[in-house]
C-alpha cells in the first residue's frame, strides 16, 4: 500500500514496484488507506509522514494497534530528529527519504515483505505448536476415563513418563499415585508420598497450610471436566518451581467418582526460554531503533558538513581581507563567527563518527597504565573543580600483586575512561572524592570509578546510555552510548550504581583474554 498525497510520487513508486512484481494499491490520506487495507491483502506499507488532515504518523500508529504485523516504511521530507523517537515508538519498520530512489525503495520494501512473511511462519508454527497442545490435553483426558478399566497398564504408562508429575488424589485430597516423573521433579519417594495430603507439595503465597489448592481445583474439574491452574510447587530439597497443573475427575464407567488426576508440568525452563525471548526481542527493537537513529544523524549531518565548511572558507576570507581595516570590536565579532562555525563543524562529525561502524586493534595492555595516563590528562579539571583522586590499581608498581594486562584496544579504551571520568568530575560541582580501582580475577578483569558528586535518578540511570540523551546543557548525548558500545565490543560489560546526593559508581568487566586478537568490528550501528 502506497499513502502519498502526491500524485505523481504515488504513481512514480507504484511503477516501480509493478515492474518488480509486486501488486500496489494507493492512498491519497488518511481514510482512504483504512479503506485499502480493510479491502486489501496489505503485506507492507509504504507512507509519507506529511499526509493532509491527519499525519502519517498517526496512520503508523493506527495500523501497529490494529494491524501490527503489517511493517510500515515512513518516507521523510526534511528530517526532523525531535520525530524520530516517537515513530520509533509508534512501530515504524524503517525509513527512506524523498527523492525517493528505485534502489531504496525496492531495498526497503523487500525487506518488509521479508518479515511479513516470517511473521506468518511464526504464527503458523505457534498455531500449530497450540494444535498440538490441545491434542495432547486431549489424550490426556481421554488416558484418564480410560483409567478405572485399565490401571495396571496405565501406571506402566504413567511410570513411563518422566517429563510430567503424575499424582492422582483421592476425593480427600490424599495421593494415591506418585509416577516417576514426579519423584524426578519433586524429589520425594512414592513410597513415602503415598497416603499424605498432597497440599504438603504446595509452597504458594496464595495458600495457607490448612488450604487444599489440589481438591479446590479437583471440584472445579468436576463440573468442567477439566481445571487448569498455575501455582508454586516445593520440591524435597526445600527449593520452589512455578508449575502447569491440570486436573481431571478420574470415574467408574458407571460415573462413580474414585478421585482426581493431576498433571504437573514444570515451567522453570519455559520462563526462562519466555525471559531469554523477551530479552532478544528488546534488543532487536533497540537494535533496529539504533540502526533508524544513525541512518538519520548520517543523512542530516552530511547535508550540514558541506554548507558549514563553506561558510568557514568565506568567514576566514572575510577576516584576512578586513583585518587591520576595522575595529577591534568588529574582528572580535568575525572571530566569534568562526569560533562558531567551528563548533558546529565539531558537533557534525560528531553525528556523522556515531554512524559509522567502530574498528578495534587488539594488542595486550597494561590496563592500569592507561587509567593512570586518563587521570593525568585530566589533571587540570581535577585541580580546577578541587577533586582528590585515590588509587588502588591491580599490580601497581608491586611484583607481588598481579599484572592487569588484557587484550584490548588501548584508543578507544582510553577514550572510554576518560568520558567516565569527566562525567564523574562534572558530577561533583564544589569538589569531591574520586575513587579509581582495578582488580583481576580467574574470569574477569575490572575496573570501578565511583565519585561523590550528585548523582542519577532513577529515570536517568534506564536511559544514560541511550544515543542523544544528556542532562547536561551542552553536549550531544552520545559519550555514554560510546562507552557502552566500546565495551561490549571488548567482550565486557558495564553496570552503574548511582543514589541522588551521593555519587555514582561505574563497575566496567572485561575478559581476562580475546580469543580473537586481529580485528573486532561493531555490527553497523548506524545502518544495515
Amino acid at each position: 500500500m502506497l499513502v502519498d498525497d502526491e500524485p505523481n510520487i504515488r504513481w512514480t513508486m507504484a511503477e516501480l514496484l509493478k515492474r518488480e512484481g509486486f501488486d500496489t494499491v494507493a492512498a491519497t490520506d488518511f481514510d482512504s488507506a483504512l479503506t485499502a487495507i480493510e479491502t486489501h491483502a496489505v503485506d507492507a506499507a509504504v507512507v509519507d509522514i506529511v499526509l493532509p488532515r491527519k499525519s502519517g504518523i498517526e496512520l503508523l500508529k493506527h495500523i501497529s494497534g490494529r494491524q501490527p504485523y503489517i511493517p510500515v516504511i515512513m518516507i521523510t521530507g526534511e528530517p526532523n530528529i525531535s520525530q524520530i523517537p516517537e515513530i520509533v515508538r509508534a512501530g515504524a519498520y524503517d525509513f527512506i527519504s524523498k527523492p525517493v530512489t528505485k534502489d531504496t525503495l525496492l531495498r526497503a520494501v523487500n525487506r518488509a515483505v521479508e518479515k511479513k512473511e516470517l511473521t506468518e511462519d511464526r504464527l503458523r508454527l505457534e498455531l500449530e505448536n497450540k494444535r498440538h497442545t490441545e491434542q495432547m490435553e486431549a489424550l490426556v483426558e481421554k488416558r484418564t476415563r480410560e483409567l478405572a478399566e485399565a490401571h495396571s497398564f496405565l501406571n506402566t504408562v504413567l511410570d513411563s513418563s518422566t517429563e510430567y508429575a503424575i499424582i492422582a488424589i483421592d476425593r480427600q485430597g490424599r495421593v494415591t499415585l506418585f509416577n516417576r516423573g514426579a519423584e524426578l521433579i519433586l524429589g520425594y519417594r512414592s513410597a513415602d508420598m503415598l497416603g499424605t495430603q498432597a497440599r504438603v507439595l504446595v509452597r504458594d503465597e496464595r495458600f495457607n497450610a490448612d488450604d487444599r489448592p489440589f481438591l479446590a481445583c479437583a471440584h472445579e474439574s468436576e463440573v468442567k471436566g477439566l481445571c487448569r491452574m498455575e501455582i508454586e510447587l516445593a520440591r524435597a530439597d526445600g527449593g520452589r518451581f512455578a508449575s502447569a497443573v491440570a486436573v481431571t475427575p478420574i470415574r467408574r464407567s458407571d460415573a462413580e467418582l474414585l478421585g482426581y488426576l493431576c498433571i504437573i508440568r514444570d515451567l522453570t525452563s519455559e520462563r526462562q526460554n519466555e525471559e531469554s525471548l523477551r530479552q532478544l526481542r528488546e534488543q532487536l527493537a533497540h537494535n533496529e531503533k539504533i540502526a533508524a537513529l544513525g541512518r538519520m544523524a548520517a543523512q542530516v549531518a552530511h547535508e550540514v558538513r558541506n554548507p558549514l565548511a563553506g561558510l568557514s572558507l568565506y568567514s576566514l576570507h572575510l577576516k584576512g581581507k578586513v583585518e587591520g581595516k576595522i575595529g577591534a570590536a568588529e574582528m572580535s565579532l568575525i572571530d566569534k563567527i568562526i569560533k562558531g562555525i567551528k563548533h558546529l563543524s565539531e558537533t557534525v562529525e560528531m553525528v556523522i563518527n556515531f554512524s559509522r561502524p567502530i574498528t578495534l586493534q587488539l594488542r595486550k595492555s597494561d590496563l592500569n597504565q592507561i587509567v593512570t595516563e586518563a587521570l593525568q590528562l585530566l589533571e587540570p579539571q581535577l585541580s580546577s573543580k578541587k577533586v582528590s583522586v585515590s588509587m588502588d590499581l591491580t599490580g601497581n608498581g608491586s611484583a607481588e600483586q598481579q599484572e592487569a594486562v588484557v587484550m584490548i584496544d588501548e584508543a578507544s579504551m582510553r577514550s572510554s575512561l576518560l568520558n567516565l571520568l569527566l562525567n564523574s568530575i562534572q558530577a561533583m560541582r564544589d569538589g569531591g572524592d574520586l575513587r579509581v580501582s582495578t582488580y583481576c580475577s580467574p574470569d574477569s578483569i575490572g575496573i570501578e570509578i565511583s565519585d561523590t558528586g550528585v548523582g542519577m535518578t532513577e529515570d536517568q540511570l534506564k536511559n544514560v546510555f541511550e544515543p542523544f540523551y544528556t542532562t547536561k546543557s551542552q553536549g550531544l548525548g552520545l559519550g555514554m552510548y560510546y562507552v557502552q558500545k566500546v565495551i561490549q565490543l571488548h567482550g565486557g560489560s558495564i553496570e552503574l550504581e548511582s543514589r541522588v546526593g551521593e555519587g555514582t559508581c561505574a563497575k566496567i568487566k572485561l575478559p581476562p583474554e580475546v580469543r580473537e586478537p586481529n580485528e573486532v568490528r561493531q555490527q553497523d550501528s548506524g545502518s544495515r
